[in-house]
């Protein structure tokens, strides 16, 4: 196969692998897309997992082919921007692969981690649209006799600054009005340095709408395989005695809140109320929204760390965070801590819940 075939199929593979990747991380993180294709998230999940690592190794094995061009064509923007795009390309993928691990000892690093790869994610989409344009406008250019390009040193043209920093510019606005990347939100601008100590919570969802709360008519209920069954009005449970202490809150896929003030009633202090009955050795939890469940074995929800929240630091929760309550367990991901929660059901066996039957997340959820 001659060299420039070569090229042009690793361009083109390059290009390809690079729209997939786009596309199935947009599935995966746009709420609408998320809602339309909930049924096949977790195939989608698992497909660009696969993708991404294939990519990177895509990368290493032509990082070698490329050498050679760079010495046929001595022009630095082209030696700039292959450079740019595999260490880009290969800090994608590193990224990825490593909230796909997902230790939860190295907060930081995690923290860093998910930034970055969203910030590369962003990057890379006016990065393509510019390309492809400015490909598109100099296929219907004159043909000028070519001329072999003398090494200019690091002399910019208006093309450079637009290429380069153009698409960085849109990258941001488009961060920010999708609010993809929350740093370069409004909220962000307000608070800069205690977004980029603390980070900010982001809000998963699988429906288009949030329960609405109202205080006349909703209730708590404790039922199931109890002695005393309980139903609380909002007002009711206010009248408990509360805990507040502060922790951090991690989800699943990699990003978390350090530092979080949380106030709520000790879920085991409630429970008292209502008296287990022996066989109640498992706890499943309703949200509002009839969609979510969680479930638990109740000898892991007995510490007094482990509540029903309300507000978090020192505001009552929004709906996208649960309002009016949610659980709060420190010891494990997010997603355990179910939003909206109505109902607290004992029983004498344990099934999946919403997010391990979908999305085949751990049945206990503990922080690895």
């Amino acid at each position: 196969m001659k060299k420039q075939t070569l090229y042009r199929y690793i361009h083109f593979t390059h290009a390809l692998l690079i729209l997939i990747l786009l596309l199935s991380g947009a599935i995966l993180f746009i709420p609408e897309l998320r809602i339309l294709l909930i049924e096949g998230r977790w195939q989608i999940r698992q497909f660009h997992i696969a993708v991404g690592i294939f990519y990177s190794l895509f990368l290493l094995a032509a990082i070698p082919l490329v050498f050679p061009y760079f010495k046929k064509h001595r022009s630095w923007r082209k030696t700039f921007h292959l450079c740019l795009m595999v260490f880009l390309g290969l800090l994608w993928t590193v990224t990825g692969i490593y909230l796909w691990i997902n230790p939860a000892g190295y907060f930081t690093l995690r923290q860093l981690s998910i930034t970055v790869h969203d910030a590369i994610s962003l990057f890379i989409i006016p990065w393509i649209l510019i390309h492809i344009g400015l490909w598109i406008y100099s296929k219907y250019q004159p043909k000028q006799p070519r001329v072999v390009e003398r090494d200019r040193g690091w002399l910019i043209s208006r093309r450079d600054v637009l290429f380069l920093f153009g698409g960085t510019t849109i990258a941001m606005l488009l961060g920010g009005l999708t609010k993809w990347f929350q740093p370069i939100s409004a909220s962000f601008l307000a608070s800069i340095e205690e977004v980029k100590r603390r980070g900010y919570f982001r809000i998963y969802s699988v429906s288009s709408e949030t329960p609405v709360f109202d205080p006349a008519t909703w209730r708590l209920r404790v039922d199931g395989l109890v002695q005393t069954p309980l139903e609380l009005t909002f007002d009711e449970l206010m009248q408990l005695p509360k805990h507040s202490y502060i922790q951090d809150f991690h989800c699943v896929t990699g990003w978390s809140v350090t530092g979080v003030k949380w106030d709520g009633i000790p879920l085991s202090e409630l429970v008292k109320q209502a008296g287990v009955q022996p066989e109640g050795m498992y706890v499943k939890m309703y949200s509002s929204d009839q969609i979510y469940t969680e479930t638990y074995e109740w000898s892991q929800l007995v510490g007094r760390d482990v509540i029903i929240a309300y507000q978090i630091d020192d505001k009552p929760l929004l709906e996208s965070q649960g309002a009016p309550v949610r659980l709060f367990h420190p010891q494990m991901y997010g997603y355990k801590s179910i939003k909206w929660l109505e109902r607290i059901e004992f029983t004498n066996r344990r099934d999946l819940g919403y997010w391990q039957e979908k999305e085949g997340y751990s049945l206990n959820g503990y922080l690895s």
